[in-house]
């Protein structure tokens, strides 16, 4: 099953590219998508990207760059984030859904 948090490989735009699933594991238990952020090594200054290691690399979890994602196109799971880094993406999140 798919779970909020995991990380997979993603088929996007023809090629294969790190994401996280966002979704609940509600939403992910009965709908054929997930929302997902892909994680990219194109790195901006923005207040909406989270640093992150992955295989060695520097990269950022693209929160702005979020998306619906069929399931379909989730071809490996490789991980799932630590606790501390799911923590200060609901906190961005919540900054940046729910700012005046």
């Amino acid at each position: 099953m798919v779970k909020k948090f995991d990380v997979f490989m993603c088929e996007i735009r023809g090629g294969e590219k790190p994401c996280i699933v966002l979704s609940p594991n509600e939403m992910n238990e009965l709908l054929p998508y997930v929302l997902i952020a892909p994680i990219t090594n194109v790195k901006h200054n923005f207040p909406c990207r989270v640093g992150v290691k992955l295989k060695g690399q520097m990269g950022q979890i693209a929160l702005d760059l979020m998306r619906p994602m069929a399931k379909e196109h989730l071809t490996k799971k490789i991980g799932s984030l630590p606790q501390a880094m799911q923590e200060e993406i609901v906190k961005l999140l919540k900054e940046f859904l729910v700012s005046n």
